[in-house]
């Protein structure tokens, strides 16, 4: 026992020391961003039904007002690409909080859908300058062998903030949208205060790019892979975070256990987003991809069949609780891996990371709430299963494993070549689509 013991605090040690870089401090400030974002994006979860039944809004309006936050970061996500490579990642951090400051406080205040629906797309297009800048900043600082338990830490920080979120909207509605958004609002300048003491990090340079970055996205079968899985799993997002709490509200279920069933969701995400990212560090994307996916699959088709609250809680938990975070982070390590190898700048690969996410989530949460109500709350959730399912194939084919991992050659160097005894096969490109590679949030 005191063997075991021994051994578990060393392999304790070890990943602290690891995680303790140089890079620390923008970790955490980033961590701090992204879960305040994530925050303000899931506060709406509770307050749906509240604004349903206060502004006699359909299940379809409903669904607008949870895409326009997604919408808004399509916007967000271009402009905040550019400003991030014309003027740095830090700029573009402060602008998205600034934007969040002033929408995020005035949507306490709003009245109607349309003026709900409008600050909601602003929310977002500040989403798209806070993730296209910070995401950037972390993935640039992090050392590339610790690349996923970065990206595994910071989204970890992302989730947790989903924790918060339904908690602020079951206060808002509690005691009352205006002063509780106006507060957030204030924690939104006090970031940009954070933000201004630390300083931009040095160009993102490991090799020569190419002259046409998205061309050479859309060649890479890996980056398409990548962008599809993170646009797949933010459609399933926007869908249950639509379906879901109006569902459980129509068994029964309070603002305060739908918000209760949505943050132990997220915590489960959070315990689990370390780990994966570590996991991925060192085995590869392509088993907790294929884990992943199939899990999800399978909880997505048995949604539909729990007929009181409790029950449907207990399996939204369990649906949206470590299945999605176990291939939403190999993805992520996918796209940045295939930039890295394609001589893609990480601004364009966040760029494309932010836009999948968007699309997702714009396309999920109103085509669910649609597809709804002309149909039933099963047909959404069945197809979306089906789509994972035929996700696989693609998956698989695409043999990620540890040794896709390994840091490309520099273009225009060749690989020094072993004496003649000791000369083996030339290893195999990371991409088809990529014979030449190059070195390289």
């Amino acid at each position: 026992m005191n063997a075991l013991l021994t051994m578990l605090r060393t392999r304790r040690a070890a990943a602290t020391s690891a995680e303790r870089g140089p890079e620390r401090p923008i970790v955490v400030l980033i961590s701090a961003l992204l879960g305040f974002e994530s925050a303000m994006y899931s506060a709406v979860t509770p307050v749906l039904p509240h604004y349903a039944h206060v502004l006699h809004a359909a299940k379809p309006a409903v669904g607008v007002l949870t895409a326009a936050y997604p919408a808004g970061i399509v916007p967000g996500s271009l402009l905040g690409a550019w400003i991030a490579h014309r003027a740095g990642v830090r700029r573009t951090s402060l602008i998205g909080l600034l934007l969040f400051a002033a929408s995020i406080a005035a949507f306490g205040f709003g009245t109607d859908i349309v003026t709900l629906d409008t600050l909601r797309f602003v929310q977002g297009t500040g989403c798209g300058f806070i993730w296209g800048g910070g995401l950037t900043w972390v993935i640039a600082v992090a050392p590339r062998e610790r690349r996923g338990a970065v990206l595994g830490s910071v989204f970890a920080a992302a989730i947790f903030g989903t924790l918060l979120g339904p908690v602020l909207g079951t206060l808002a509605v509690t005691i009352g949208t205006r002063p509780v958004f106006l507060v957030v609002g204030v924690v939104s300048l006090a970031l940009a205060v954070w933000t201004l003491r630390h300083d931009e990090p040095a160009p993102w340079t490991t090799g020569p790019e190419t002259d046409t970055p998205l061309r050479a996205a859309m060649r890479s079968r890996r980056m398409r892979l990548g962008s599809w899985l993170i646009l797949l799993e933010a459609a399933t997002i926007g869908a249950t975070g639509t379906l879901l709490p109006l569902r459980l509200a129509r068994f029964g279920a309070s603002g305060v256990m739908i918000g209760a069933t949505f943050l132990v969701a997220s915590l489960v995400s959070t315990l689990v987003a370390g780990p994966i990212g570590r996991t991925v560090d060192r085995r590869g994307a392509g088993l907790l991809l294929c884990v992943g996916l199939t899990l999800t699959a399978v909880l997505m088709a048995l949604l539909p069949l729990p007929q009181t609250a409790v029950l449907l809680a207990i399996v939204s938990v369990i649906a949206l609780g470590g299945p999605l975070t176990a291939y939403t982070i190999p993805a992520m390590a996918m796209i940045t891996d295939a930039a890295e190898q394609a001589g893609i700048p990480l601004a364009v690969a966040t760029m494309l990371l932010n836009l999948a996410w968007a699309v997702g989530e714009t396309i999920g949460a109103p085509a669910a709430a649609n597809l709804s109500q002309a149909t039933s709350d099963a047909v959404p959730l069945l197809l979306l299963s089906a789509i994972m399912v035929v996700t696989l194939w693609p998956v698989i084919r695409a043999r990620l494993n540890a040794a896709s991992t390994e840091p490309a050659e520099p273009v225009g160097v060749p690989p020094a070549q072993p004496p003649a005894t000791e000369r083996r096969p030339p290893r195999r490109a990371r991409d088809d689509s990529e014979r030449i590679p190059t070195a390289i949030r």
